[in-house]
């Protein structure tokens, strides 16, 4: 009560540090938590094949149908197997119709798995006509969840079949990576009769559980060698061949596991594939802004201490001792950090909605109190007080009592609490370039040309129910009268991430002239280029005129490239469906994200090979929401019961970067935490060193000094502070953004300028904090400073 500035201080600077620490730990801790809800998940496992081309390393999860069924006599140590399918279908009871997200599996699954079951049992696939419901799905149809053993219609395959529901599964948890509306039999799947004995059709996942002990990859790759020459012969044949390298055990082709706890985020680009450094970096940047709230803390209690050294000394000739005198500062300290704590925790609940918001989460300020997060918490929570308010008590408490009682103690301390500024500051560049960084990347991301004109192109998903080919036609009349409306096309796959979440690719190897070649390939349709803006370099676009262009393709230039190039491919036949010919080269499009370097890439338009999924619009008006509107009033028309909303392209392009986006906010917000906390040390540090250069500042003035040179004077070591955290921050930022940068084949070089911006910047903020004290310092009477008492 006595120094309620110094106080508040204190209480706000650690309340601001655990609320945004608070918030960091929540999300660093439900990304950590996904699929922890499997029983025996460390026995479950993803299976991919690794192959080792010219450049790099290849691996894709997606295998072919005959592989399942052999595991379990090959590996005798696996004890359930399913294949993992997504396709979406239609569900019909009575009146009532809705799509579904389905997956295709085996009767396994249930018992990989541990997705709780609200009535049914594990073996609830083992009939071939069974299907298993979600929770919302079973309310929406039937308004109960109460079904089992009820009846319902489902269209797959262009027909509708019926089914019986042989199990309800409870509401999916938000953490887990597989999520479904409905699990159907494998059999079900398109072609799957056609696939039986398909080796070169890969379409799906396969999931494995080990009937005891934990995933070991390389144990697995080196059990499974054998297996690979049996059944890869051909493959491993033809990567011999051209040439391809082979892993460490001498196969051009091997057998992988990853296993369910690395399937959310890892490195190899399969299962989902997305950052696994991400939850522990914001552990870290959590752990970095509690260490300068908690140097912050020490430096202010510091700086406090010379107001109470004649308390101290007193206490001290009346018989206090050396651990009372701790034991009542820390307390004080204590109280302190509590109250913070508080506060604190009661800023990330305020805070959670809205952060909840702009980062896409369903977090709870209640998952703070489960046993291990609570826990945690605490043993934060006691090291913190120990730390911030321990040590200066110590110090404090140790101070010699002839010296306090006459008010000249001086805790010598000066190189700690110069080095943990400089450590702030350091951290706080850090964040600093990392956010100018990755900000400069991600708008080079955005404004980067992709090949294509994603501007003004609307994509629909046409989805389930309905003829493809037919909606697109009716859509065409439609449209054809629309003068807003330059062009429609179709493809079967999207370009960026729609609103159905969907991004997929499609890959052909054939042999071409004594050498495998692989393309990923897109069915279209016509107007394509023109659609989309994708310059032909030559050859000629597929033409309504020409009755056998369903036989021709037109490739890229990456795709020419592997078969000679432009001029000799063209004219060319390729082994695929049909041995369609070459009548076009188009200009390289990122038909994927800018991670990936421009694959090769085949267009056709044969609608044998793959039906179209989603509808391009080109549209021309000066008001884009008022098209996007009229749009989807005209596809309600032609498909009354669309589901999933349509989407501008250049918004489905940006969604392939949620993650990076995500990433970019919170660290932007760790960077303005840190900053600003880091002020508040500053304003200690600046506070402490006046008022320990009164007598010196006086002295100067009454000799003739002006106010600007005493600003100069005070501001010059703290000027020394800061260039010292830039040292020490600007390679250390350099190193990490670098390897975060080479996560994309295209990506921007690290400038000096970057460097400079944050240099200053802090600089900048830190003469800005420090100012107000230097002033009035150096504009106080000197007759009050050079008074003895």
């Amino acid at each position: 009560m006595k120094t309620k500035a110094l106080s508040a201080i204190h209480i706000f600077g650690l309340a601001v540090a655990i609320a945004a620490s608070t918030l960091l730990y929540l999300t660093a801790m439900f990304e950590l938590s996904f699929d922890d809800f499997h029983e025996h998940r460390e026995q479950v496992g993803l299976m991919y094949t690794e192959m080792h081309p010219e450049e790099g390393t290849l691996r894709s999860s997606t295998v072919s149908t005959p592989l399942a069924p052999l595991l379990k006599s090959a590996f005798p140590e696996i004890e359930n197997v399913s294949r993992y399918m997504n396709i979406e279908v239609i569900l019909r009871h009575g009146e009532k119709q809705l799509e579904a997200t389905n997956k295709y599996v085996d009767p396994d699954f249930l018992s990989i798995f541990s997705f709780p079951l609200l009535s049914g049992n594990k073996q609830a696939l083992n009939e071939l006509d069974n299907i298993v419901l979600d929770e919302t799905t079973a309310n929406n149809l039937f308004g109960s969840s109460a079904v089992v053993g009820k009846s319902i219609e489902v269209y797959q395959n262009g027909k509708w079949g019926s089914k019986t529901i042989s199990a309800v599964v409870s509401k999916i948890p938000k953490n887990s990576s597989l999520t479904f509306n409905t699990l159907l039999r494998f059999e079900h799947k398109p072609n799957y009769t056609a696939s039986l004995n398909d080796w070169g059709h890969e379409d799906h996942n396969v999931f494995v559980k080990l009937k005891s002990g934990t995933i070991n990859d390389e144990a697995f790759t080196k059990k499974a060698k054998s297996f690979v020459d049996l059944y890869y012969k051909d493959e491993s044949n033809m990567r011999k061949r051209d040439g391809w390298g082979v892993d460490k055990n001498g196969a051009y082709v091997s057998l992988h596991l990853l296993p369910l706890t690395e399937y959310h985020r890892n490195d190899l680009d399969v299962g989902h594939g997305s950052a696994p450094l991400f939850p522990w970096i914001l552990l870290i940047i959590a752990g970095l802004i509690l260490f300068i709230a908690c140097s912050n803390f020490i430096n202010l209690s510091l700086a406090n201490s010379f107001a109470r050294n004649r308390e101290i000394g007193t206490r001290k000739t009346l018989g206090g001792t050396t651990l009372q005198l701790i034991l009542q500062l820390w307390t004080e300290s204590f109280l302190l950090c509590l109250l913070a704590t508080f506060i604190g925790v009661g800023l990330a609940w305020v805070l959670l909605a809205q952060y909840n918001a702009v980062m896409n989460y369903s977090l709870s300020i209640t998952e703070l109190f489960t046993p291990i997060n609570l826990s945690f918490f605490v043993l934060t929570f006691l090291l913190l007080t120990l730390l911030s308010g321990g040590y200066p008590a110590w110090r404090t408490a140790k101070a010699n009592i002839i010296q306090t009682l006459k008010g000249k103690a001086a805790i010598k301390s000066s190189k700690l609490r110069n080095s943990l500024t400089v450590l702030q500051f350091a951290i706080a560049i850090v964040l600093i370039l990392a956010t100018i960084i990755i900000s400069v990347q991600l708008r080079y991301i955005a404004e980067r040309p992709l090949g294509f004109d994603k501007s003004e192109v609307i994509s629909i998903p046409i989805g389930e129910g309905i003829d493809h080919e037919n909606a697109l036609q009716q859509m065409r009349v439609a449209l054809a009268s629309q003068p807003w409306v330059e062009s429609v096309s179709a493809s079967d796959l999207n370009l960026g991430r729609g609103r159905d979440g969907s991004m997929s690719t499609s890959r052909f190897g054939f042999d071409f002239e004594g050498r495998q070649i692989s393309t990923n390939f897109m069915r279209v349709d016509y107007d394509y280029l023109k659609t989309l803006g994708i310059k032909l370099l030559q050859g000629r676009d597929f033409d309504r005129s020409y009755s056998n262009d369903t036989s021709t393709v037109i490739i890229n230039k990456q795709m020419a490239a592997q078969l000679g190039g432009v001029e000799k491919a063209l004219g060319k036949n390729l082994g695929i469906d049909g041995n369609p010919q070459i009548i076009g080269v188009i200009d390289d499009f990122n038909f994927q994200d800018l991670r990936r370097k421009v694959g090769p890439l085949t267009l056709s338009i044969n609608p044998n090979i793959f039906s179209i999924s989603y509808m391009f619009v080109r549209v021309k008006t000066d008001n884009l929401n008022e098209s996007m509107t009229k749009l989807e009033a005209i596809w309600k028309k032609v498909n009354p019961k669309a589901t999933i909303a349509a989407s501008y392209l250049d918004e489905n392009t940006q969604n392939m970067y949620r993650d990076e986006q995500r990433f970019v906010q919170i660290v932007v917000s760790g960077a303005v935490v840190a900053i600003a906390i880091s002020c508040l040390g500053l304003f200690a540090l600046a506070l402490l060193m006046i008022n320990k250069r009164v007598k010196e500042i006086g002295i100067r003035k009454v000799l003739g000094s002006s106010v600007m040179q005493i600003v100069v004077l005070l501001s010059k070591e703290f000027i020394r502070l800061m260039l010292l955290a830039f040292i020490i921050a600007s390679p250390l930022a350099w190193w990490m953004m670098r390897s975060w940068l080479q996560s994309y084949a295209y990506r921007i070089d690290i400038q000096w300028w970057m460097f400079a911006a944050a240099g200053l910047l802090t600089i900048c903020i830190a003469l800005a904090t420090i100012t107000w004290q230097t002033l009035r310092a150096a504009t106080s009477n000197p007759v009050d400073s050079l008074r003895d008492e």
